[in-house]
C-alpha cells in the first residue's frame, strides 16, 4: 500500500510538471574530422541550449568555437576564415526550430542583433559538418548553421523566447 501511494504521487508529481515550459541544456561534441588530405583527432565542442514545452521540443541552439589551433579550421573556406578574423568573438551556432510558427528563426536573428552580433555564412563549414557521421547521427541537417561576429565584448549573449526565461550563453 505504501509503495502505491509513493508511485501515485509521484505520478501526479511529474504529470503537473507537464504544462510548464523549461530549458535545458548540455553538450554536443563533434568527434575527429577529416578535409582533402588533413586527418586530426579532436573534438569540436557545442553548448546545447533546448527550450522544451511540455516534452516536445520547440527550439534548440548550438553554439561554439573553433580553437585557433584546431584542426576544424580546415573546414572553413579561405573567405570565411577571413571573415571570422576580424571578429573579436566569434561562434559557430546551429539553429532548430520545431515550428517556425510557433518560434520562428526570425525571433533569434532579432536576439543575435540585440546581443551585437551579425551573421557569417558558412558554405564550406556547413559542407563538412553535414558529410560528419557525427552529423548524420544528430539529424544536424535539420539545423541552420552560420557563424556569429561580434567585435566588442561590451554586450551579453542573450536569448530569450515568449514564455521562457531569458538565458545567457556563454
Amino acid at each position: 500500500m505504501n509503495k502505491l501511494l509513493i508511485f501515485l504521487l509521484f505520478l501526479i508529481t511529474a504529470c503537473s510538471n507537464l504544462s510548464k515550459n523549461t530549458i535545458q541544456d548540455g553538450e554536443l561534441l563533434i568527434k575527429n574530422g577529416v578535409a582533402q588530405n588533413q586527418a586530426w583527432k579532436e573534438n569540436l565542442s557545442f553548448k546545447r541550449y533546448s527550450w522544451y514545452h511540455e516534452l516536445t521540443l520547440q527550439f534548440e541552439v548550438l553554439v561554439g568555437r573553433i580553437p585557433e589551433q584546431s584542426g576544424f579550421n580546415f573546414w572553413l573556406s579561405k573567405e570565411e576564415l577571413a571573415d571570422i578574423s576580424r571578429c573579436q568573438n566569434f561562434y559557430v551556432l546551429m539553429a532548430y526550430s520545431q515550428d517556425t510558427k510557433n518560434i520562428p528563426y526570425s525571433v533569434l536573428n532579432d536576439q543575435l542583433e540585440k546581443s551585437g552580433f551579425n551573421k557569417i555564412e558558412l558554405i564550406e563549414f556547413k559542407r563538412n559538418l553535414w558529410q560528419h557521421p557525427d552529423s548524420n547521427m544528430n539529424s544536424l541537417k535539420l539545423y541552420q548553421v552560420y557563424g556569429i561576429c561580434k567585435k566588442d565584448n561590451l554586450k551579453p549573449f542573450l536569448i530569450s523566447f515568449p514564455g521562457f526565461s531569458e538565458i545567457e550563453i556563454k
